[in-house]
């Protein structure tokens, strides 16, 4: 017999041995602590002490709720026949440190912050992806909540800089929105009630959220991020000031010059804005000229439509800003200070739901001035807790997860609204989209957890670097430099106007008629019309920047620009396209993505690391193990966990089927059983690709000597226990009576409520 199923019987036939179930012979003082206020509640209320789980339910438990998926069959065995009385705690703190956590623990943040690796299409491409890589990095990193949520609160600057700027960048042009989601996140509290009025069911009077919104409102999330754009522009507002000037007095020659000049200066704050779009999207600053008004319709008697509204906190203590500080940074602050009633409160109570299932107040994001917590003095020694470990996650969900009564068994009857939960045991709860897919996962690969590369892409990487050179170099230019460009751009723009105005009506008809081949010719002619007067804007500002930071950083003369393919101006070309990604000559520091591909390229070797000692540890015959290798390399390509996948994923992708959110909504996702779901589990390819024999699955069948042992090895992979004999007794009967095919146990058992719930 294979030494490896040899070793997986043996392994099996101890666990007949292990039946006795207890706690933890020790756990953290933490996690005593939590336990002796549960249990002096339990008590009081005439709560019977829980019922420790068992290894089999708590070795699946663990793994789904630290992990996000369910352990491999090896993992399983391993745990079930540990003889260290304290495994249990000792697992916790593997896994809480592992990246198989970090993985699952990034849906929670994914969810939250409405992460989306395409969010606002077009404009948001430049900070969508490299935000979603960076609280993915922050994740890993165990950043400390509060410092993670101040990063965030508080981003500026430019992209390549500074990826935290996608917090605001997510919700572009909509401070209001982003404060109140802010309010919403951090501190629990649903302001956005009095967006438009005073609060019907709480404190908040329209009053309270727009000065809260006055802090963040100066974030300026449509800023182009050139240095001295704006005193291009005051420069041009004053020629137009000096034309109208003599148009209205000037001499009779003034006046003719003036109005020669008029139709040319037109087109001069065009051609800035479209230099602009060179850059756009790329910053977000706070503008301090920009302040917060009361809307038009404001209709109480303390203020005025119109007034300015100075900024103040709603609760806690006020927020003063610091010297040289701006408001964005004030608030950032006050929101994450251990003084704030609402921050530690809220987090500490999102963690408990996120192990127990529901919150000691909850809902977790809507708490009331008059909302009392289930557990007061628990909730208060964990904020204690909380603060105490400096915001460490990690650590806190360490205390939580060793606790007894969390690795008691579930509880099964749901909590209702109004009724004092006992948290004697997490509440039963399904698997979430992540957790099914990442199991499936699981199921394929013998080592779930696969090293890669986790950042953004060289596509988007490249992309990045490509217009930090451009928004360096245009910072090179002065303000008269920007202007006189522009003026210089506005010839292109004049000539053309009449042509694209002309080709504009005849698009229009064209539409009306219905004529698709003709409307698509003028688009196309319209495309490259706009493109000839862009070039000017490129031609007269950036070209000459991009030159001088050559200089700058070499101190040599630049070499003559590249030849752009587009400028012949062909019609069949993707204008859009070509105006994002010029040609321009290379300057040294900003080169393509090499770090991405060396990186990429070591998370292979460090795969195929893991498959060489898996083909070892299998007894992989040395001349089938060339023929493993490239079956493991084609799985970590097909079967990646959901973690590694756009945010959230593709339409169509099982993951969304499985309930997973759009992250267009705060916690948007479903967890409850839809009619998609049950399809897919049920007609899908899904079982079939698992029971091939080369997933870990379909390895462990096709070693397994007679029918008995393969249902043995289907529910220790699927359930994390052995079957029982009244189990295999049935199974038999339905082998007796025409299911002949192991598939139909894999088929049913995935689709029990055993496997898509977390016991």
């Amino acid at each position: 017999m294979n030494s490896e199923v040899q070793r997986f019987f043996l392994l099996s036939c101890l666990l007949l041995i292990t039946t006795s179930v207890s706690f933890p012979a020790s756990a953290s003082e933490p996690s005593a602590r939590i336990d002796a206020l549960l249990e002096a509640s339990w008590k009081a209320h005439g709560i019977a002490a829980p019922v420790p789980a068992s290894d089999e339910v708590l070795v699946r438990r663990l793994y789904l709720d630290l992990a996000g998926r369910i352990p491999t069959r090896e993992e399983t065995l391993a745990f079930l026949t540990d003889k260290d009385p304290d495994k249990r705690n000792a697992l916790v703190e593997r896994l809480l440190e592992s990246d198989a956590h970090a993985s699952h623990f990034f849906h929670f943040w994914a969810d939250l912050l409405r992460l989306n690796s395409k969010a606002h299409g077009g404009q948001g491409q430049m900070t969508a992806k490299p935000y979603v890589a960076h609280v993915a990095k922050r994740v890993r990193e165990n950043k400390p909540y509060d410092e993670f949520v101040f990063e965030l609160l508080s981003a500026q600057g430019k992209v390549w800089e500074n990826p935290a700027i996608g917090y605001y960048m997510r919700d572009i042009g909509m401070p209001l929105d982003n404060l109140a989601l802010s309010s919403r996140v951090f501190l629990g509290t649903r302001i956005e009630c009095a967006q438009c009025h005073n609060h019907p069911f709480d404190q908040w009077t329209q009053m309270d959220f727009y000065r809260l919104a006055a802090f963040t409102y100066p974030q300026e999330t449509n800023h182009t991020g050139i240095a001295q754009m704006e005193g291009a522009m005051d420069l041009h507002r004053a020629a137009v000031r000096r034309r109208d000037a003599a148009i209205a007095k000037g001499t009779p020659a003034e006046k003719a010059a003036a109005e020669a000049e008029a139709e040319r200066a037109r087109w001069v704050g065009k051609a800035l804005d479209d230099l602009g779009d060179f850059v756009r999207y790329s910053k977000v600053k706070s503008l301090t000229k920009r302040q917060l008004k009361l809307p038009h319709d404001y209709q109480y008697e303390d203020a005025k439509p119109g007034d300015l509204v100075p900024a103040a906190t709603v609760f806690g203590s006020a927020a003063p800003l610091g010297e040289g500080e701006d408001g964005v940074t004030a608030f950032a602050r006050w929101v994450t200070s251990p003084e704030n009633p609402r921050f530690t409160k809220v987090i500490v109570n999102r963690m408990w739901k996120r192990a127990f299932g529901g919150g000691l107040i909850d809902p977790v994001d809507e708490i009331l001035d008059t909302t009392e917590a289930s557990h007061p003095e628990l909730l208060t020694y964990l904020e204690e807790l909380m603060v105490g470990l400096d915001y460490d996650l990690r650590a806190f969900q360490k205390a939580l997860y060793q606790t007894r009564a969390w690795q008691s068994e579930a509880t099964k009857e749901e909590w209702t609204p109004g009724v004092r939960p006992e948290f004697n045991g997490p509440l039963l709860r399904r698997l979430t989209a992540e957790q099914i897919w990442d199991s499936f996962v699981t199921l394929v690969h013998h080592t779930p957890d696969l090293p890669r590369y986790r950042g953004i892409d060289l596509e988007t990487h490249d992309r990045i670097v490509y217009r930090g050179k451009l928004s360096d170099a245009l910072d090179t230019l002065t303000a008269q430099e920007l202007f006189d460009g522009a003026m210089e751009a506005s010839k292109a723009y004049q000539s053309i106007s009449q042509r694209a105005t002309g080709l504009r009506e005849e698009y229009a008809a064209a539409l009306k008629a219905k004529d698709k081949v003709r409307a698509e010719q003028l688009n196309n002619e319209i495309r490259g019309v706009e493109y000839k007067a862009r070039s000017s804007v490129n031609d007269h500002l950036v070209v000459p920047a991009v030159a001088r930071l050559y200089t700058q950083v070499t101190g040599k003369t630049a070499p003559p620009p590249p030849v752009d393919p587009a400028a012949g101006g062909g019609m069949s070309m993707d204008f859009k396209k070509a105006s994002q990604q010029r040609p321009y000559i290379d300057v040294p520091g900003y080169e393509p993505g090499g770090t991405i591909v060396r990186e990429e390229a070591a998370a292979v070797a460090a795969r195929d690391l893991i498959f060489t000692a898996e083909a070892e540890r299998l007894g992989i015959e040395p001349e089938k193990r060339e023929a493993f290798l490239r079956d493991r390399r084609e799985q970590a390509r097909e079967w990646v966990r959901a973690a590694d996948l756009e945010s959230p994923a593709p339409r169509g992708h099982y993951l969304r089927e499985f309930g997973q959110s759009d992250r267009d909504l705060v916690d948007n996702a479903n967890l409850e059983a839809t009619m998609p779901q049950a399809l897919v589990l049920m007609n899908s390819p899904l079982i079939g690709n698992i029971l091939t024999s080369r997933t870990q699955l379909g390895y462990g069948l096709a070693k397994a000597k007679d029918e008995d042992e393969k249902a043995v090895v289907v529910y220790l992979t699927l359930l994390s226990r052995r079957p029982t004999e009244a189990e295999l007794s049935t199974w038999r009967q339905a082998k007796a009576e025409g299911l002949d095919s192991i598939e139909d146990l894999v088929f049913a058992l995935i689709n029990s409520r055993q496997f898509l719930f977390i016991k």
